[in-house]
């Protein structure tokens, strides 16, 4: 399961860097006759491919921190709550600021909305970094704990 969520987080940091430093910055760029057709596409094609890993990566995580918290592993819990506390910025960035800006842009570009995404997007592309290092610390954690010939959560 660890390295599962591990896998899955991290996949889901270099999405979300491409986005805020490839697809989102090319928005301006597009150009006004062929811009809602861009934005439809874009919104279409990285819902597609972001949908899976990031189930996955969600429940992984839950998993991980409810088995933290059900053993009070003291060693684990830390990098899970940090982790959970950085996917609960994500969630609220996406759908209180993200979603509805993409909503605004469907009818065209606008750069005061388009300001407020890139803004809104470096806070989450931020906080799923901080959620791949806590992916790395529990792994790193339940990695050196595990005894030769035994699994763990590992």
């Amino acid at each position: 399961m660890v390295f599962v969520h591990l896998a899955a987080t991290w996949f889901m940091v270099g999405l979300i860097w491409t986005i805020h430093v490839v697809h989102y910055p090319l928005f301006a760029e597009v150009g006004e006759a062929t811009y809602v057709a861009y934005q439809a596409a874009h919104v279409d094609r990285i819902g597609k491919v972001l949908l899976v890993p990031w189930a996955v990566e969600g429940i992984a995580a839950a998993a991980i921190l409810f088995a933290a918290l059900a053993t009070r592993d003291r060693r684990v819990l830390p990098p899970a709550v940090i982790g959970a506390a950085a996917m609960g910025v994500v969630l609220l960035i996406s759908g209180f600021w993200s979603a509805p800006a993409h909503g605004e842009l469907a009818d065209g570009f606008d750069p005061e909305v388009h300001d407020r995404l890139m803004n809104a997007d470096l806070v989450r592309t931020l906080a799923w970094t901080v959620r791949g290092f806590t992916a790395a610390w529990i792994t790193l954690i339940l990695w050196r704990r595990r005894p030769s010939g035994q699994s763990t959560m590992v």
